[in-house]
């Protein structure tokens, strides 16, 4: 009985010590939509996304052009490496200026 209460018990422990770490990691992420300006054809998401991408901490990226000069980009990021404002600034340096 106490070896089938122990066995149970490690793979608690187990199965718990592997959900908790990716739980954490989740939880240091944030996603954002940002509307980008300036786009003017299918290539300028290109430029946005590897804007971007070169910022500390952006985990994923995606673009889109939209027509009539406007797009958005989605990112998801760690705010303890970024912040919104530097990923403003990144946009704004490749030529698309962007908000929220």
């Amino acid at each position: 009985m106490f070896r089938s209460l122990s066995l149970a018990f490690v793979i608690a422990l187990s199965i718990f010590g592997l959900v908790l770490p990716g739980t954490a990691q989740a939880e240091k992420q944030q996603a954002i939509t940002l509307k980008v300006e300036n786009m003017t054809c299918g290539s300028c998401p290109y430029t946005v996304r590897l804007a971007l991408k070169q910022v500390d901490g952006v985990k994923q990226v995606s673009a889109k052009y939209e027509g009539h000069g406007e797009g958005w980009a989605k990112v998801t990021f760690d705010p303890g490496k970024t912040d919104v404002e530097r990923l403003i600034k990144a946009t704004t340096n490749a030529g698309y200026p962007s908000h929220l």
